[in-house]
């Protein structure tokens, strides 16, 4: 009868150990997501600042709307802001192709195996957007772009 009870406690000890470390890393998980998208919440106003700047001092080539026609990392002495969601390797900033210039957000606002840069610029809008990583879901990935540039993608 005593080993019986024994191998029980075992097992009961080593579910409830099981959960808690699954509960754990859920948490850390979370914790991690959240402190990527503050990080690129701050790039982008760091981003959207910089491009004032420039505007308004006109140390860059400006277009007809006021906007820099392009984002250059240079600009950033220090370190360029970067987007935590997306890997190392992705391209900085992709500027919008003429098709596009109407457009407030990228077509595809997620990254697709490595393509697609951390950041999209529209210079005829002078707004930039981080994409996001593809999810599991399209609704998923589109609360997150939400959730990171502060606006919904349309």
């Amino acid at each position: 009868m005593r080993p019986i009870r024994l191998s029980i406690d075992l097992l009961i000890i080593g579910t409830v150990s099981g959960a808690l470390v699954l509960g754990l890393r859920a948490h850390q998980t979370a914790l991690a997501e959240r402190s990527a998208v503050e990080a690129t919440r701050a790039s982008i106003a760091q981003i959207e600042a910089e491009i004032g700047i420039r505007a308004t001092l006109g140390n860059a080539p400006l277009n007809e709307f006021g906007h820099p026609e392009a984002v250059q990392q240079a600009w950033f002495v220090d370190c360029a802001p970067c987007n935590a969601l997306a890997s190392k390797s992705a391209p900085w900033m992709e500027c919008a192709l003429p098709f596009e210039f109407g457009r407030e957000h990228p077509r595809d606002p997620t990254f697709h195996g490595g393509r697609g840069a951390m950041f999209w610029y529209n210079p005829i809008k002078g707004v930039v957007r981080a994409r996001v990583p593809e999810s599991a879901s399209d609704d998923a990935a589109r609360r997150l772009y939400a959730e990171v540039n502060g606006t919904p993608w349309e």
